[in-house]
């Protein structure tokens, strides 16, 4: 997972110098003052997206996509267990108020002295995502006290109402990005490396981000299914108006990870793909579609890795089954002997996630062929025109308009595998398939969402839909795999009881950060008496909540 590293700066000054430092500022060394508007917007983007998507990582072991090799007290071996706890979803939390928040206050303030209200507007955003993100995974955190230097122990605010405040934050960006900058003012360009200066690409990922906000509360009475399609409406359309971040692939040479993909880091080489994952990508579950004209899903074997036989043939990973009980001792870790052209260990079969070797030679064994996620230069799918399909799609089916429905459901499919650069003919084909519902009448919410979970891989948004929608239960909490939507969705085998003790308690939230514990449990338990008690994990959040 990501690490933090500070650097400390020490600057000695002679008393000779004094009267020189008192009137210049080094813009070499950092300080509130000197960096500029365009020079602090692209590291608070770096850093937002380590935060965002190394929370997406912890989610895809809740939400299994992601399982691990078998390593007793791991952190992401515990996190497969459902057990989140103060130090296994810590660095979200640190990454997002040390790297990022604390900065964004100096970068509105630096935008300011020059009128470059397209900073502000994406700084206003930035906040608004990072808070509304991490609100949604933690329950509660510190909103309005968390960068006042005056308070040691802030206040803890519930997730309802800093969604009130970031909804607030994004109505207020939107009007920013739409301003006439000032004349000595940054273009946006400068120092945008998410959107590349596009303000109309931030103003409709500012509507994206509503859309899914509004819809989290879609089992709440009160909800307004027709604000969420007027926002979705104004958000990405297409491929090029979607927030992607392109990380870079320095060379296998380069032992910088500062510009690698997230997930390339994250995932390591002890991450392995659930059966469940599996499953879903080659349609075979309860209800899946199916017929006559069958289609392999073109994804597949970008999303899969593979390794090569002894003859140098390719065979798909097997997913790691989360109830079988295998992962009560395994799978274990292997290695690779060359010399003997083996591995370790017959748990082999659960493929590595990185491609390895990095730059294989025709004389190589193809260890693994890692994944598009996974790629050292890939992609991070931060908001894309596919979710917004997809969340139209669930609207429009439970308002039984299954014609407009299944319209959005083939879109969102569509968009993103557009994004992933498969062919057009490939989509093509692939949507015309039986291996699409093709029938407005056979279209249900499973196959809405089961794509929606594919195409939102690693995702923390993954995780809020699966809440929302209570897994695969019924409406007592049971698994249930008629009544339920995320088809074969069980209890892990090795799910620690002490957390989860009845067969009716599911993940809800993520545990309070170690930090807290330490230094602010008094605001903690104010906030949340409840907070130092197992069971915490399975308290829904506030949208989650049975009416």
């Amino acid at each position: 997972m990501k690490k933090i590293y500070f650097i400390i700066s020490l600057s000695f000054v002679l008393s000779s110098c004094k009267k020189w430092v008192d009137i210049n500022n080094n813009p070499n060394s950092a300080n509130s003052g000197v960096p500029t508007a365009e020079q602090r917007l692209p590291p608070l983007i770096a850093q937002f997206c380590d935060a965002y998507e190394s929370t997406g990582t912890r989610t895809a072991y809740l939400s299994q996509q992601l399982a691990t090799t078998y390593a007793s007290g791991g952190n992401n071996y515990n996190l497969t267990a459902w057990l989140s706890n103060s130090g296994n979803i810590a660095w979200p939390w640190q990454c997002w108020y040390v790297n990022a928040a604390v900065n964004i206050t100096p970068l509105m303030t630096a935008a300011e002295k020059v009128q470059a209200w397209h900073y502000i507007g994406v700084a206003k955003i930035m906040k608004a995502w990072g808070f509304g993100t991490l609100a949604d995974v933690y329950g509660m955190m510190p909103y309005d006290q968390f960068d006042d230097p005056a308070t040691i122990t802030p206040r803890f605010d519930q997730a309802s109402y800093i969604q009130e405040k970031v909804l607030a934050l994004l109505d207020e960006a939107i009007i920013d990005l739409q301003k006439t900058q000032g004349p000595t003012a940054p273009a946006l360009a400068k120092g945008d490396i998410l959107n590349n200066g596009s303000t109309d690409n931030w103003i409709r990922l500012a509507y994206g981000l509503k859309a899914r906000w509004l819809n989290h509360t879609s089992a709440l009475p009160g909800f307004n299914p027709q604000t969420v399609l007027d926002a979705a409406s104004k958000g990405a359309q297409s491929k090029a108006q979607s927030s992607v971040m392109q990380y870079v692939d320095e060379g296998p040479l380069v032992t910088s990870a500062a510009k690698e993909a997230l997930q390339y880091t994250n995932t390591s080489t002890t991450a392995r793909i659930t059966k469940l994952y599996l499953d879903y990508l080659t349609n075979n579950y309860t209800g899946a579609p199916t017929g006559a004209a069958n289609m392999e899903d073109p994804r597949v074997d970008l999303l899969i890795p593979s390794m090569a036989d002894r003859n140098g043939v390719l065979h798909r990973t097997k997913g790691v089954d989360m109830a079988s009980g295998i992962t009560n001792t395994g799978p274990v870790a292997y290695t690779y002997n060359a010399a003997a052209n083996s591995f370790s260990s017959p748990d082999s079969v659960y493929v590595v996630m990185r491609k390895t070797p990095y730059a294989p030679t025709d004389k190589d064994r193809i260890q693994s062929t890692g994944t598009w996620y996974t790629r050292r230069g890939g992609k991070g799918l931060l908001f894309t025109n596919a979710e917004l399909r997809f969340i139209e799609a669930e609207i429009l089916f439970n308002q039984h308009k299954n014609n407009e429905a299944l319209t959005a459901y083939k879109a969102g499919i569509r968009a993103h595998m557009e994004h992933m650069d498969i062919a057009a003919g490939k989509i093509d084909a692939f949507l015309n398939s039986t291996s699409v519902v093709q029938q407005p009448a056979l279209l249900t919410l499973s196959h809405i969402m089961i794509q929606k979970y594919i195409a939102l891989s690693y995702s923390p948004e993954l995780w809020a839909d699966l809440r929302r929608l209570n897994y695969c239960t019924d409406g007592a909490g049971n698994y249930n795999e008629v009544a339920g939507i995320y088809k074969g969705f069980k209890r892990p085998a090795h799910v620690n009881n002490l957390y989860y003790p009845a067969q009716t308690d599911w993940p809800r939230r993520f545990a309070v950060a170690s930090y807290e514990i330490n230094y602010n449990s008094g605001q903690v338990l104010s906030a949340e008496p409840n907070a130092g008690s197992p069971t915490y994990l399975s308290q829904p959040v506030w949208w989650n909540k049975k009416q």
